[in-house]
């Protein structure tokens, strides 16, 4: 695995946060398939990390609590644990990131770095 690359904010001129962080060392991607499930583990190098989703062109369900994300069923309203496309999220490390579509394929890239606030 490559060193991972701590997240830093860059400045605009008047010295506020841009969201601009430096490239990450740690990405993943894959082009899921229907309804077959795929994971990644947050690394253990970092306490606590920020991760960044992208998707395209379909939908992805993602699940942090360790189970299997799913796909919707029906048309009544359920409770869950998994989240449609989430942009970014704060995790810990060892979280298990699990990914799904219920579309033909989608187009995954999962990009982390360190939490240095919680390191």
């Amino acid at each position: 695995m490559a060193t991972p690359v701590p997240l830093n904010f860059g400045r605009d001129m008047q010295g506020y946060n841009a969201f601009a962080p430096q490239p990450s060392t740690i990405k993943y991607k894959a082009t899921l398939t229907a309804n077959a499930a795929t994971s990644v583990v947050v690394p253990s190098s970092s306490p606590s990390w920020i991760v960044s989703f992208r998707y395209s062109p379909n939908n992805v369900w993602v699940n942090f609590t360790g189970a299997t994300a799913a796909t919707p069923t029906g048309a009544t309203l359920t409770a869950t644990t998994d989240e449609m496309n989430p942009a970014s999220v704060r995790l810990t490390s060892g979280t298990t990131i699990s990914m799904i579509t219920s579309q033909t394929t989608a187009d995954v890239s999962v990009v982390m770095w360190p939490d240095n606030a919680y390191a």
